[in-house]
């Protein structure tokens, strides 16, 4: 699992939670000028690492160099509350159900195996995606390539739930029901 999914865990993370239809090109739209520090209309590595960066520190709430799965959650929920109204919320039940679980993405890039994620782990990921998504090889992301990598990386989430949805989740939580 963690070869083959860190391309995918990065972009949820980089993203927090996907929103589906037209909330989704708003919200990545959103991220893609957060990320474009000098409004070029591309996100360079240099950019994506800031904007990394920032995401990190914004998740490691008590400031110890790493994120835990619950830090991880609050960061996510608190995206989702900024994001969405109650009702959009509700509605959106379905879409949430077919995110990894905060402990998977985590297990997917926490290279020691010590059960959370250091600075130096998430900057290697992040890395690691920006290089995935830039398809052109130019060592810039355009708006059609982040996109990309959100559609590939929401379609993911869903075959990765899909298969795991027998087993119980890395922190031991069984989330069949």
């Amino acid at each position: 699992m963690h070869r083959k999914t860190l391309p995918l865990v990065l972009m949820s993370m980089l993203g927090g939670a996907l929103l589906s239809g037209g909330a989704l090109a708003n919200k990545d739209d959103g991220k893609f000028k957060m990320m474009d520090s000098n409004n070029d209309g591309m996100i360079s590595a240099s950019e994506h690492a800031a904007g990394v960066t920032k995401m990190f520190a914004g998740m490691d709430t008590d400031k110890d160099g790493f994120v835990t799965a619950a830090e991880m959650d609050a960061h996510s929920a608190s995206m989702h509350k900024d994001m969405k109204s109650d009702k959009d919320m509700k509605a959106d039940k379905s879409h949430d159900m077919h995110k990894m679980s905060a402990a998977d993405k985590i297990g997917s890039m926490d290279t020691d195996g010590d059960g959370k994620l250091s600075s130096a782990e998430h900057d290697a990921g992040a890395s690691k995606k920006f290089t995935d998504m830039d398809t052109n090889k130019d060592g810039s992301l355009s708006r059609a390539e982040m996109q990309a990598g959100m559609k590939m990386k929401s379609r993911s989430d869903k075959t990765m739930d899909d298969k795991s949805a027998d087993k119980p989740a890395a922190d031991g939580t069984d989330h069949t029901h």
